[in-house]
């Protein structure tokens, strides 16, 4: 049974991947038709002729098969390979023709010497989070307050290693709140896995500078300088570093604080984890105005460059506070309307090393039940935070198998996403307009969000982590690769819907309409099929180039 059933579900991505790869090309033949019409020339068969007779090739194999899953899984496999290979070929046939038409016809906007563009609503900067509940943490806090103020300490980093979920971020946002109001040159990055941006340290640098400049002159002034540099972003990570961070703190004179929150979250691939802490461990010392401060998980890098390559020590919450009075704080703060509840929770969560995640996830999911006390007997099973992710979907999902597709496809999306994105903004991509708002409604004690219009965050980097690993998620296993399926198929859709209006009609869309559109195709550059579209603009054109991948 459970054979036939994992049968059927690779039959069903192959139905899908089909689907993806037709509607990819049927769209790129139509955009090829209409470069011809308007006299451009297209891309040369030769280049892409090889992959499409390869992909043809392992396509007639599924006419010899015989049922063997191996064998399937080895053709869709195949299939993804040459289809991507095909894809490429002709982003590069298209790219180059590009080069020499469309791109060569666009104005130049005109940009200020010595300056980039920095979102100042960016999840670089941890504007999501909230900061402390009074009264909780103030060991913690003291002693941050005590290590930032003391001018004769030797030891100029201050770094905190906990659990995921003991609310590292809570306080930084709190210390960096206190700082900025006490008009301390502070700066903050945020490393998330949720985004592109936040997951690697190629804005790091320049979110670091700006957040600096922005509360000293002097140092915005050698920040500028520096920008004036011919193609100062294409340097490597360390010289930017120097140039944009370094020097203007050393010609700034003035004692910075430099926040790193969640370094564990920073992606280790193509070593950018490893030069970003290379990169401090050299320059640190160069630089005796400045303090660092660092939260993460204990991952054995992040443990073994402060110990032995910062030479500091870290410290946890245990040893800061000494218990976890500050969960039961926020408890009783949380459920203040259901007294016997509040005092029978609290017993549960004191075994859960102190989570406020757990407590949070906890109190919402109590605060919406019908029955309470039902739930309480339920959380009090076990105390793992993969257990209480598992309760929270149980909670939410709904009780028909065709509703309970819909929340796994809405997850999919939300996943698979670049960067995070708003209700309306899935609800355009998702193959059924309304199943969106409905999803997120239902599963709001593990989503963020304020609005319709607000960016869908997860709550924690834990819940990514839990629902994309199979042996854990179960049932509620989530593959971010079929959402991206979805989001492309849903992005090639706006596409050709703005392939067809008229020249001059985005340009005349009402601001909130233009840039919502505008967003929705370029936040999806990376994960559609290969193609090429142009999009009308009052002062030219932007250019999206399309490519196939995640």
């Amino acid at each position: 049974m459970q054979y036939t059933a994992r049968v059927n579900s690779d039959w069903s991505s192959l139905v899908r991947m089909l689907n993806f790869h037709i509607a990819t090309v049927e769209n790129q033949i139509a955009k090829l038709g209409e470069d011809v019409e308007v006299d451009l020339p297209a891309p040369s068969a030769n280049s892409i002729a090889q992959p499409i007779e390869a992909y043809h090739s392992v396509a007639m194999k599924l006419a010899d098969m015989t049922g063997n899953r191996a064998t399937l899984a080895k053709i869709i496999s195949d299939m993804e390979s040459k289809f991507e290979e095909y894809t490429t070929a002709l982003h590069r046939s298209v790219e180059e023709l590009a080069s020499h038409t469309l791109l060569q016809s666009q104005p130049e906007l005109p940009q200020e010497a010595g300056k980039v563009n920095i979102n100042p609503n960016s999840n670089a900067y941890g504007n999501q989070h909230v900061p402390c509940l009074p009264g909780t943490r103030k060991k913690t806090l003291k002693a941050i307050r005590h290590w930032a103020n003391d001018n004769n300490t030797t030891n100029r980093m201050f770094c905190l290693l906990d659990v995921a979920g003991s609310g590292k971020s809570t306080v930084a946002k709190t210390m960096a709140d206190e700082w900025k109001a006490e008009n301390r040159l502070v700066a903050r990055f945020f490393f998330s896995r949720d985004t592109a941006e936040t997951m690697s340290t190629k804005s790091f640098c320049s979110t670091v500078a700006n957040a600096f400049a922005a509360r000293n002159p002097t140092f915005e002034a050698s920040m500028k300088q520096y920008m004036k540099t011919p193609d100062w972003q294409l340097l490597h990570f360390e010289e930017q570093f120097e140039g944009l961070i370094v020097g203007p703190l050393k010609r700034a004179q003035k004692p910075a604080i430099l926040m790193i929150d969640a370094l564990d979250e920073c992606g280790k691939e193509h070593g950018v984890r490893r030069t970003l802490l290379e990169t401090l461990r050299s320059q640190f010392h160069s630089i005796p105005s400045l303090r660092i401060f660092v939260t993460g998980r204990p991952e054995p890098d992040i443990k073994g460059w402060v110990a032995q390559e910062m030479r500091v020590e870290y410290t946890n919450f245990v040893q800061l506070e000494g218990g976890s009075s500050d969960v039961e704080l926020y408890i009783r703060s949380r459920l203040q309307g259901l007294p016997n509840v509040q005092d029978r929770l609290y017993p549960v969560i004191r075994y859960a090393d102190g989570l406020f995640i757990w407590a949070r996830i906890a109190c919402d999911l109590l605060l919406q039940a019908i029955d309470a006390n039902s739930l309480l007997e339920t959380l009090g099973k076990e105390v793992s935070l993969d257990y209480l992710y598992e309760v929270a979907l149980k909670q939410s999902m709904p009780e028909d198998k065709a509703s309970q597709v819909t929340m796994i496809t809405v997850l999919q999306m939300i996943l698979a996403a670049k960067e995070p994105l708003s209700i309306v903004e899935l609800d355009s991509l998702s193959p059924k307009r309304g199943i969106v708002e409905p999803v997120v409604t239902r599963l709001s004690s593990l989503l963020l969000h304020q609005n319709r219009e607000d960016p869908i965050r997860l709550l924690h980097a834990t819940l990514r982590e839990f629902l994309t690993a199979q042996k854990k998620a179960g049932e509620y296993y989530i593959q971010p690769g079929l959402g991206h399926y979805t989001l492309a198929l849903g992005c090639i859709g706006v596409i050709r819907h703005q392939a067809v209006q008229d020249l001059d009609n985005l340009a005349k869309l009402d601001p909130v309409s233009a840039r919502k559109d505008i967003r929705a195709l370029k936040g999806y550059a990376l994960i559609i099929c290969s193609g090429f579209f142009a999009i009308p603009q009052p002062h030219g054109s932007i250019t999206v180039l399309i490519h196939a991948g995640s």
